[in-house]
């Protein structure tokens, strides 16, 4: 590669970049606490800044549909692998975050502008997931396999620590100072952030078409059309009672659309899609000009690889048993063992948190050492088979009322094995993602991963109501044997590389 094809900019600062740097778990868990943080500002502080400010409980409710951009972000995925670099990608992106979030602060403190608020909030809402887009590709440009899989703890700590702070201490600051103030601290913070990636973040990867080129693209009708869809996604959000009729008419109209709300709607979309171009994909791939290969193809590449129905089901059914038990932790709990809430969120909160945490990073650390084939079956199983703890809890076999020491005992095993499942998920997730198309295929990925958790969820009470709670848990365990199943057809278990060369 030239210099020209490799500009200095962008070119490599050691050869440690090919495996992130000297210290990669730096950036890691900044990045990583980075994708969580406006992530939990749009989905979990905007609803309630919005309560403060007087709206009716029907407007809180749409608050919802600010994680619309999480659930169409596969659409402009494709964008961030064919313009500029992931690392520019990233902090350009933060540098607006802060500039909205800036906005933000002053309108919510010049009093009630829900409609402005929503505006900006819509607009976060598709920066943080272009940002997600970013982060993923950038972990996967910079890091090769062994150190993707060792570092994948890093990842879900990091991004379950802006959470907690964030819906924790931050909302008690907030309390104590304002959400004008507050909001001026959290624009601030991500400001900070965004200096520390620009010191921390090494330059691994070449640029690309300049992101110019990508606006003479969005001229051309089909990029046209998404601009168009997009654009009126925020118009429609300006008008929030409108909005509200809109949705109220297309889950009465299409019941199950009510069951699994917007997002589950638009993954199952994106399936049916996917699985439509599926036959077709050695046609459409033959007819691609190279022109369309930057978006297209990333589609039509995803398709084209071995087994790739095999993947679809894996994907989507991996933690089918373990949203099953989820969804009915609590109500059983709280309905069969009358579990104060405390004591639940200390054991599930606290103690099962520290757990899976842990767990994730003991699993990513052992499948980078020794390889995913060699964990997958031990680890999913450790996922799987404690949702039996919950048959025994429920059944009685700890007596009458366990008392809290088993209830914690139970919860901390089934967190472990959720954390060790986690390690296993997200490995294999980043194993499916092409090195020319990283950053689109794993906006697919996750788009489609919380198909089976919100179909799950949406007939999980109906189940649990209808066969009890002890037999409800066996049957979230059964839940899981065709994800299992799957595990001796779908490919990727060995390295790609070593996969592509066998």
């Amino acid at each position: 590669m030239t210099d020209e094809e490799h500009p200095a900019s962008d070119r490599p600062a050691s050869t440690g970049a090919e495996s992130g740097g000297e210290r990669p778990f730096v950036w890691v868990t900044s990045t990583y606490f980075a994708q969580g943080y406006p992530y939990t500002i749009v989905n979990n502080l905007a609803d309630i800044l919005f309560k403060e400010l007087g709206a009716s409980l029907g407007v809180v409710g749409l608050t919802a549909l600010f994680h619309l951009p999480w659930n169409l972000k596969f659409l402009w995925g494709p964008f961030v692998d064919q313009y500029e670099t992931k690392r520019r990608w990233l902090i350009g992106v933060e540098v607006l975050l802060t500039v909205a979030l800036l906005l933000v602060a002053l309108v919510a403190s010049a009093g009630a502008w829900l409609v402005a608020l929503a505006t900006l909030f819509t607009i976060l809402g598709f920066l943080a997931a272009t940002h997600d887009i970013a982060i993923d590709g950038f972990y996967l440009e910079a890091l090769d396999e062994a150190g993707q899989s060792k570092l994948v703890g890093y990842r879900a700590m990091a991004f379950r620590m802006a959470t907690m702070l964030l819906t924790g201490p931050g909302l008690v600051a907030i309390g104590w100072v304002g959400w004008s103030t507050g909001l001026m601290v959290l624009a601030a913070c991500m400001g900070l952030i965004t200096l520390l990636h620009v010191a921390v973040l090494p330059r691994h990867e070449p640029r690309r078409e300049p992101i110019s080129a990508l606006g003479r693209r969005l001229l051309s009708f089909r990029i046209f059309a998404l601009g168009v869809v997009i654009a009126g996604l925020i118009l429609l959000e300006r008008r929030l009672a409108v909005l509200g009729r809109l949705v109220s008419a297309l889950t009465g109209a299409v019941p199950a659309l009510g069951k699994i709300g917007l997002g589950g709607a638009i993954a199952l979309a994106l399936l049916l899609v996917l699985l439509l171009l599926l036959p077709l994909r050695r046609v459409v791939a033959a007819r691609m000009t190279s022109s369309e290969s930057g978006y297209s193809q990333a589609f039509v590449s995803f398709l084209d690889q071995p087994k790739v129905g095999a993947i679809l089901a894996f994907v989507i059914l991996f933690r089918t048993g373990e949203s099953f038990l989820m969804k009915m932790k609590w109500p059983f709990f709280d309905d069969a063992l009358h579990l104060p809430l405390e004591h639940y969120g200390f054991a599930n909160g606290t103690l099962g948190l520290v757990a899976s945490f842990s767990a994730t990073l003991l699993g990513g650390y052992l499948i980078g050492r020794h390889g995913l084939r060699r964990y997958i079956w031990p680890f999913v199983i450790a996922q799987n088979l404690l949702n039996l703890l919950y048959v025994g809890l429920a059944a009685g076999w700890f007596g009458a009322s366990p008392g809290l020491a088993a209830v914690t005992t139970v919860i901390t095993l089934e967190r472990i094995g959720e954390g060790l499942g986690t390690a296993v998920f997200m490995v294999y997730l980043m194993r499916c993602c092409s090195p020319e198309h990283k950053a689109a295929h794993m906006a697919i990925l996750t788009a489609l991963m919380s198909l089976g958790f919100t179909l799950a969820g949406a007939v999980s009470g109906f189940i649990a109501t209808r066969l009890g709670y002890a037999s409800y848990f066996f049957f979230s365990f059964c839940a899981t044997l065709p994800g299992m199943a799957l595990i001796f057809v779908v490919p990727h278990l060995d390295h790609r590389h070593d996969a592509a060369s066998s």
